[in-house]
C-alpha cells in the first residue's frame, strides 16, 4: 500500500514539473511571438539551467539573441539545438540563416545539402542552396538548383525569375530572356521582371521585343516610371525618334528631369535635326552631368550646326579631353600593367609598359623600377646603372620651382632607394670591369 502511494505520488510530482515545464516553455514562446526578447532570453537562460538538454528552449533563446542582432550568442545557442536534434530542420534553417549572416557561408550549405541528400525530393534545401549560391553569385550552381526547383514546382514563377537573373550574370542572353518570358507567364504582375526583360532585349538589340514587354507591362502598372523610360529609350535605339520623343515628353510632365530623360530626348531633336531643342535639352542634361563625353560631342556638333561656332568647339573640345586621360593617369595605368606583367614573369612586356608610364609622366620611382628589371630579369648591367642613376640624378637636380628665393627639387628623395641605387651602381661596375678585363 505505502509503495503504491509513494508511485502514485512520484507520477503525480512528475506530471506536476512536466506541466510547469510546458507552462514556462509557452511563456517564453509567446514572449518571442509579442517580440518581448529581452524576457524571452531571461526566461529560456533560467529553465536551461535545470533544463539544459532541452533544444526547444535553446532554439528560442537563438531566435530572441538573432532578434536583438547579437548574432554570436545566437549562433551558439543553435549550435546546441542543432548538437541535441542533429536532424531537425527547423533548427537547421535557423543555424544556416545565421551562418550567411556572420559570413559562413560554407557551413551553411554543407547544413543544406544534407538536408538534400536526406530527401532529393523535398523543395525547401533546393532552393535554400540555389538562393545562397545566388547571393554568393556563384551563378552557375545558383541556376542548377533553380532548375531542378523548377522540375518539381514547375508552376512556379520565382524559380524561373531566378534562373533569367543568375543565367543573365554570366552573360547568356537568349536563355535568360526565355526564363524571364517563362516568369511573366506565370505571374504577369511582377514589375522588376517586365524590367529586367526589356532591359536585356534592348542590350541584345530586340528593340521591338523591348516595347513589347515595357508595353504589357504599363497595362498592369500604367504611367510607372521605369517601364516608361526603357520603352523611350527603345524607341531611340530603334530610331523611331518621334515616339521616343513622345514617350519622354511624358516622362518629364511627370517630373522626371533626370539626367537620362534629357539627354536622350535631346540626341532623338539631334537625329531630326532639330538642332535648337536638341540644344536645349542637352544643357540642362549638362548641367546635371558635364562629365559625359557622348553628351558634350552632340552638344557641341548642335551647336555648330546653329552657327555658334566658338562654343560648339568648346563642347567638342571637352569630349576630346574626357575621352582621353591624363599623362599622370595614362603613367599610372601603364606602371600597373607593368606589374602585374612582371607577376607573370613577362619582363620584356613590363618593361615596355613602364617605358610608357615614364614617357607620359617622368618620376624617379619609374626609372628605379625599370632599373631592377634590367639589374634582376634582364641582366642588361649598363642599362641598369643607366636608369640606377637617372633616379639619383632625377632626385638630386634642383628644378625651377622657386621656394623661398631658392631652387628646389620637385621630386622627394627616399634615402633608402638613393643609397641601394648607389650600391648596386658600385657593384655593376666592378662586375663589368672584370667581365671586360675577361675578354
Amino acid at each position: 500500500m505505502k509503495k503504491a502511494f509513494f508511485l502514485l505520488l512520484g507520477t503525480l510530482l512528475c506530471f506536476t514539473s512536466y506541466s510547469q515545464n510546458q507552462n514556462s516553455v509557452q511563456k517564453l514562446e509567446l514572449k518571442v511571438v509579442k517580440g518581448q526578447y529581452d524576457s524571452a532570453i531571461h526566461i529560456a537562460s533560467e529553465l536551461l539551467e535545470s533544463d539544459s538538454l532541452n533544444w526547444t528552449l535553446n532554439y528560442y533563446l537563438g531566435n530572441s539573441y538573432q532578434a536583438k542582432y547579437n548574432y554570436f550568442e545566437a549562433l551558439k545557442a543553435f549550435e546546441k539545438a542543432n548538437l541535441l536534434d542533429t536532424a531537425n530542420y527547423i533548427i537547421e534553417n535557423a543555424l544556416a540563416g545565421i551562418y550567411e549572416i556572420i559570413g559562413k557561408d560554407e557551413q551553411a550549405i554543407d547544413l543544406y545539402y544534407n538536408q538534400y541528400l536526406r530527401d532529393t525530393t523535398k523543395i525547401e534545401p533546393i532552393v535554400n542552396l540555389a538562393n545562397i549560391f545566388r547571393n554568393t553569385r556563384e551563378y552557375g550552381s545558383a541556376i542548377h538548383y533553380y532548375q531542378k526547383a523548377s522540375a518539381i514546382d514547375p508552376e512556379n514563377f520565382y524559380y524561373y525569375k531566378q534562373q533569367g537573373f543568375c543565367i543573365s550574370k554570366i552573360n547568356m542572353p537568349v536563355p535568360a530572356i526565355f526564363a524571364y518570358e517563362m516568369a511573366l507567364m506565370l505571374n504577369p504582375y511582377d514589375l522588376n521582371v517586365y524590367v529586367q526583360l526589356a532591359n536585356i532585349q534592348n542590350s541584345e538589340r530586340y528593340f521591338k521585343d523591348a516595347i513589347r514587354t515595357c508595353k504589357k507591362g504599363l497595362l498592369n502598372y500604367p504611367n510607372e516610371n521605369q517601364l516608361m523610360k526603357i520603352r523611350a529609350y527603345a524607341y531611340y535605339l530603334n530610331r523611331d525618334f518621334d515616339s521616343s520623343i513622345i514617350e519622354f515628353n511624358k516622362i518629364l510632365e511627370f517630373g522626371d528631369t533626370s539626367f537620362f530623360n534629357l539627354k536622350y530626348r535631346g540626341l532623338a531633336h539631334f537625329e531630326k535635326k532639330e538642332f535648337k531643342e536638341a540644344i536645349v535639352d542637352l544643357k540642362m542634361a549638362y548641367e546635371l552631368n558635364d562629365e559625359d563625353a557622348e553628351l558634350c560631342f552632340f552638344l557641341g556638333s548642335a551647336l555648330g550646326r546653329s552657327d555658334e561656332n566658338k562654343e560648339g568647339m568648346e563642347f567638342l573640345d571637352k569630349s576630346v579631353k574626357i575621352l582621353m586621360p591624363s599623362p599622370v593617369e595614362l603613367s599610372n595605368i601603364y606602371s600597373e600593367m607593368a606589374y602585374i606583367f612582371l607577376n607573370q614573369e613577362k619582363y620584356e612586356l613590363s618593361l615596355e609598359h613602364l617605358k610608357l608610364a615614364y614617357r607620359n609622366n617622368a618620376t624617379p620611382m619609374l626609372s628605379f623600377k625599370m632599373a631592377q628589371l634590367y639589374d634582376y630579369y634582364l641582366k642588361n648591367k649598363k642599362l641598369a646603372i643607366d636608369c640606377y642613376e637617372g633616379y639619383l640624378t632625377m632626385v638630386n637636380v634642383a628644378d625651377s620651382t622657386l621656394e623661398a628665393n631658392r631652387l628646389t627639387n620637385a621630386f622627394l628623395e627616399n634615402p633608402v632607394a638613393s643609397e641601394y641605387a648607389n650600391e648596386r651602381i658600385k657593384v655593376l661596375k666592378e662586375e663589368l670591369f672584370f667581365e671586360e678585363g675577361l675578354k
